[in-house]
């Protein structure tokens, strides 16, 4: 099962049953808390710019199983303000891109969501995760630059 399709279960989920199952799904798969934690933490902000970059899905069929995100979860770290490399902005970008076009397209869309910081699947929201997973928000400053949303 891929990440978007992990989120996507979640959401079909009744709400009152929401927050216990994506606790228990997320210590099953410690990347589906990484990106919980990317998008709703505060402080972990992308030195991106906004909106969608221009980029190609990958075209592969419908139901093919591919499942790269966990793999390219790794490269989410260059992309964080405050983070220590030597990569120019442009440099950045085209990376970003690239693991766009590498993973299937739902993991793109699920890539774009962290990055923009809100994941649309109904119900999985910051405060599903303040409530059911708080330990993920751990060391956010009060007041951060960051928009909750």
């Amino acid at each position: 099962m891929t990440l978007p399709e992990m989120l996507k279960h979640v959401a079909d989920l009744p709400a009152k049953d929401r927050g216990g199952a994506i606790k228990a799904i997320s210590n099953l798969k410690p990347d589906l808390k990484k990106v919980l934690q990317l998008t709703y933490h505060k402080d972990l902000v992308f030195d991106l710019p906004e909106g969608d970059p221009p980029y190609k899905p990958l075209d592969v069929p419908d139901n093919w199983g591919y499942n790269r995100m966990p793999k390219e979860l790794r490269k989410v770290g260059y992309f964080l303000r405050g983070t220590q490399n030597n990569l120019t902005k442009y440099q950045k970008e085209k990376m970003f891109i690239d693991m766009l076009e590498s993973v299937s397209p739902e993991e793109a869309q699920l890539f774009l969501m962290i990055k923009n910081k809100k994941i649309t699947y109904k119900g999985i929201t910051r405060k599903l995760i303040e409530e059911s997973m708080p330990e993920l928000l751990v060391g956010e400053k009060e007041n951060s630059n960051v928009k909750s949303r």
